[in-house]
């Protein structure tokens, strides 16, 4: 049985990272043919009354490699912390929101805990005669 070969868009996996590598290479190595500065705005194509722009990279060979270092760092960090985000959020899945309705542990508090109002228990004559007449009394009495 011939081994297996990995298929990407209808094509082998390595052709396409060939191409894709030689189609990210030309764009790298090929030297602007010229930026021109028209108004406000940058173009690479000379417009009326637009100006020509050096865009060479004007760092050292040591300069590049020190960028591509911090880039490299750079990006191990946020892959870093993009993990540990990750790991809290799913760490906190099953959690609830602190604050918001009512808490499962005051619910199952027994009533016994909770403050009673206070009722006036009218007894079976005070019920049969109706309530009591309310009587006004002068301020200062």
């Amino acid at each position: 049985m011939p081994p297996r070969r990995t298929m990407v868009f209808g094509l082998p996996a390595a052709s396409v990272v060939a191409l894709l590598l030689c189609a990210t290479g030309a764009d790298a190595q090929a030297p602007a043919a010229g930026v021109y500065r028209c108004g406000s705005s940058y173009s690479d194509a000379p417009c009326p009354g637009g100006t020509a722009v050096s865009a060479d990279d004007p760092r050292s060979a040591a300069q590049l490699q020190q960028a591509q270092e911090v880039k490299r760092r750079e990006t191990a960090l946020a892959d870093r912390l993009r993990a540990e985000r990750r790991a809290r959020e799913q760490a906190a899945a099953g959690q609830r929101a602190a604050g918001i309705g009512p808490i499962a542990a005051d619910a199952a508090k027994p009533a016994a805990s909770k403050p009673q109002r206070k009722t006036k228990k009218l007894t079976l004559k005070a019920k049969k005669s109706g309530p009591k007449p309310k009587t006004k009394t002068a301020p200062g009495a």
